[in-house]
């Protein structure tokens, strides 16, 4: 992350003049022993020194202190057998380098006929308690123990084979979000498999997934002859996402029920599969494989027959409700999202802002933590993880956009930094 930029500029003439009148003492005051070698072995060279000497003010600058609050001494520069520059720190200079998180300075000099010109960057990591307002600085660590570090020794199949079924006519935007959140969490193959109609617009959107085409007669939703594309192209998948965007009515009723005959292996369950299956909530219950849904509470509402006033006023009763009765992992979203296990452990989020009301949030989460399912973390801890990633990246989006602004798209591309930062802090 970009932590600061100095810029500072020398006129050589004014090197020159110091030079000719007070040149020992200008030397000892403002440069070490190293510099004033390296000065020498250059005969002295106004442009040598002055790029040095704008070097030190610009990385001044990037510290936000500016020359006379340290040392110019405790910047030095230096060359590498290429002559390249580079620049180290000590005494006060370095301990405000550490105390801005800034990890690397990059410095490039540049000479004209009258003037040396340096230029210096300062990039770091970001520091939760300075760069950005984030709550969940508590549960970091256990989100680290839940991360695996990646192999050294890997391919695209070891990382998952995960499937999204989602998608109709004007909710090609689901089927999307879905899928590429599953490709920025770490996910080594995701398979697309969307109503044939829309098939060359997600094509287009998603080069990096593997569209599967899925019988529509030109309805532009799943049908019943959807079934055997779906059962062809899910057979040897990890995990598969279900139902963003895939509308309800009767024959997706059927399909969402058949998939959860011919499927047993974990599924996420969100949106339009979720409304599908409220119509017939004892399929959940027979289910054999794992089960995770994650409802807004109007879903869940519907899934319970209860009042979303009263899942409100009670969301982590109704969350181990929906577990215990239908022995499924509950994401109940919202405001201090609620994960509960299928035993009955809570874990509540304290990632996100009020700008993740948005469009397409959901389907990232369901991406998410579908990736981590086929990743082989476990169901439980996959539905953690994905929440408190989902709603860091959100954080991250926040702190670059404002929550007005913020869209889907925000807080996808940030799900790679929200996961970064959990490796690097």
């Amino acid at each position: 992350m970009l932590k600061g930029i100095g810029v500072d500029i020398v006129n050589l003439k004014r090197i020159e003049r110091i030079i000719g009148t007070k040149k020992e003492r200008f030397l000892n005051k403002v440069f070490t022993d190293s510099e004033i070698e390296y000065i020498r072995g250059k005969n002295e060279n106004p442009c040598t020194i002055g790029g040095i000497f704008a070097t030190k003010e610009a990385v001044s600058k990037v510290l936000g202190t500016g020359i006379g609050k340290i040392s110019l001494k405790e910047i030095e520069v230096f060359h590498n057998n290429l002559g390249k520059p580079h620049v180290k720190l000590y005494g006060k200079a370095l301990f405000l380098m550490e105390e801005k998180g800034i990890e690397s300075l990059y410095l490039s000099i540049t000479h004209e006929r009258e003037y040396a010109i340096a230029v210096v960057i300062g990039e770091g990591r970001l520091n939760y308690s300075r760069d950005i307002e984030l709550k969940g600085m508590k549960d970091l660590k256990h989100m680290k123990n839940i991360l695996p570090v990646r192999k050294e020794e890997s391919h695209k199949g070891t990382y998952g084979r995960v499937g999204v079924v989602a998608g109709s006519t004007g909710m090609t935007g689901a089927a999307y979000f879905s899928s590429k959140a599953s490709l920025r969490s770490g996910s080594g193959l995701v398979y697309t498999m969307t109503p044939k109609s829309l098939s060359n617009i997600l094509s287009l959107k998603l080069t990096e997934a593997i569209i599967k085409p899925v019988e529509d007669n030109g309805k532009g939703h799943f049908i019943l002859d959807s079934i055997q594309d779906i059962e062809e192209g899910i057979k040897d998948l990890d995990v598969i996402a279900l139902g963003p965007g895939i509308g309800v009515d009767y024959e997706r009723i059927r399909i969402v029920e058949e998939i959860f005959n011919i499927f047993d292996k974990p599924m996420v369950l969100d949106a339009d599969g979720l409304n599908c299956v409220s119509e017939k909530p004892e399929i959940l219950i027979k289910r054999e494989g794992e089960t995770v849904i994650t409802p807004h509470p109007g879903e869940l509402s519907r899934l319970l027959k209860v009042s979303i006033g009263e899942i409100q006023r009670n969301r982590i009763e109704y969350c181990k409700k929906a577990s215990q009765k239908y022995n499924v992992t509950t994401v109940l979203k919202g405001a201090d999202t609620v994960v509960c296990s299928k035993s009955g452990e809570i874990y509540v989020n304290r990632t996100g802002n009020p700008g993740m009301a948005t469009a397409g949030s959901g389907d990232l989460l369901t991406g998410v933590i579908s990736s981590f399912i086929g990743q082989e973390i476990g169901v439980y801890e996959s539905a953690i993880l994905g929440t408190y990633i989902h709603g860091l990246a959100g954080d991250l989006a926040k702190n670059e956009k404002g929550e007005y602004g913020l869209i889907a798209e925000d807080i996808l591309e940030n799900i790679p930094y929200a996961i970064d930062l959990i490796y690097k802090n």
